[in-house]
């Protein structure tokens, strides 16, 4: 019975949780924690498992920290629920993912399949009807549709996308007509974004699994596929222009609308420290240094800050000790998915390799490693928890 429950609970958690950044009916995604419970009282009996176990005592560790920190936090009660609803968050999706995969062994990227198709269709909808009516948003005007913002869209399309890989169609020809088709509807909705961290991690993410998976034809497409590209580039002084217009959007130089931003991150994570500045906290003395007053907002009288980099924002919040204690839980991940890979050397093993290994690094540029109410962190806690069940449940057999 809760083989059958999950195959319905969890995707349906994550689309609920991806309309948290919708603001007409983000009321919908204040339901998605009552799935917490259930991810919960199913996971626990799997606690006999080592990997599980001390993934979790790693989560956890950095939460207690985290709630240590509202001892010296300027807002102590913020800090002290922020740190619980990322433990208990955190945990039970991690017990999420790896009940999936347990469950769902072959298919453990098919959570993503509704979301992935979802996003499709509501960004064609926008398309054709061009509704909402700020459906194109930012700088380079990119395709938002409903979502908050381009680069929220644009995130969850390359985070889902490894689910349509793994769609339940027996027929080998038409499974691979209808990924192939799926495939380039993705590519060409988040080129439509200008998300260009989004676009960056893709292309670095295709690089590696072709290198990893030892695929010399996925490999020599790629090459194939850029060498048109460069060449066009060179010869065509319209698509230069193109793509000057889509890398730069209103920019004289790459980033230079981030670097103010991520300059103050850096201003802060010294003054944060190795204790922090408490969890959820941002530093006020750097608004200065701020050339968009968009980058920051009071919740009350709370400050909210961007931070772009996790790592700057994990030094500002929760000192040096929280970012080592973070990334002890990182590193372990990663340390799984290489272990798998090299066990199996399965494709689905390289994938997970480049989604980590990906998401890490969308993460540096997008600062929602700590965002427990962002809609990348579910993905990638869930992703942590099938990582955790591959190797632990092979191990068991």
């Amino acid at each position: 019975m809760n083989k059958k429950i999950a195959l319905i609970a969890f995707p349906l958690f994550f689309i609920l949780a991806a309309t948290r950044s919708i603001e007409n009916i983000k009321w919908i995604s204040y339901s998605a924690p009552l799935f917490y419970l259930f991810f919960i009282f199913d996971g626990l009996k799997d606690l006999k498992n080592k990997e599980l176990r001390l993934s979790l005592l790693l989560i956890t560790t950095f939460g207690l920290w985290a709630m240590v920190t509202s001892c010296w936090s300027t807002y102590p009660r913020e800090s002290y629920i922020r740190s619980l609803v990322f433990m208990v968050s955190s945990s039970s999706l991690i017990l999420g993912g790896y009940c999936w995969v347990k469950y769902f062994r072959e298919k453990e990227f098919g959570f993503l399949i509704p979301l992935n198709i979802l996003l499709l269709l509501v960004s064609l909808f926008s398309l054709m009807t061009k509704i909402p009516f700020d459906y194109w948003a930012g700088y380079g005007y990119g395709l938002k549709s409903f979502w908050g913002h381009q680069n929220i869209l644009a995130s969850l399309i390359i985070f889902s996308l490894p689910g349509i890989f793994m769609l339940p169609v027996k027929d080998k020809k038409i499974n691979i007509l209808i990924t192939s088709f799926l495939l380039i509807l993705n590519i060409y909705i988040l080129i439509l974004t200008h998300s260009r961290t989004s676009l960056a991690v893709i292309i670095l993410s295709a690089f590696l699994f072709a290198l990893l998976s030892k695929r010399i034809k996925i490999f020599a497409i790629i090459m194939l596929i850029f060498l048109t590209l460069i060449i066009t580039y060179m010869v065509n002084n319209n698509f230069q222009s193109h793509i000057k217009n889509y890398l730069f959007k209103t920019e004289i130089s790459l980033l230079d609308r981030k670097m103010p931003v991520i300059s103050a991150s850096y201003e802060a994570a010294v003054i944060g420290g190795w204790k922090g500045l408490g969890f959820g906290v941002s530093d006020n003395t750097v608004l200065s240094n701020l050339l968009f007053n968009v980058h920051y907002h009071f919740e009350g009288v709370r400050l909210v800050r961007e931070k772009a980099v996790s790592i700057y924002a994990l030094i500002e919040e929760t000192g040096w000790i929280g970012l080592i204690l973070f990334l002890f839980f990182v590193l372990y991940l990663l340390y799984l998915t290489v272990k798998t890979y090299l066990n199996t050397m399965s494709w689905s093993s390289v994938m997970m390799v480049c989604l980590l290994i990906g998401m890490s690094l969308h993460a540096q540029l997008e600062g929602w490693w700590l965002g427990v109410g962002s809609v990348q962190f579910p993905i990638f806690m869930a992703l942590a928890g099938i990582t955790i069940g591959k190797i632990g449940i092979k191990a068991e057999q």
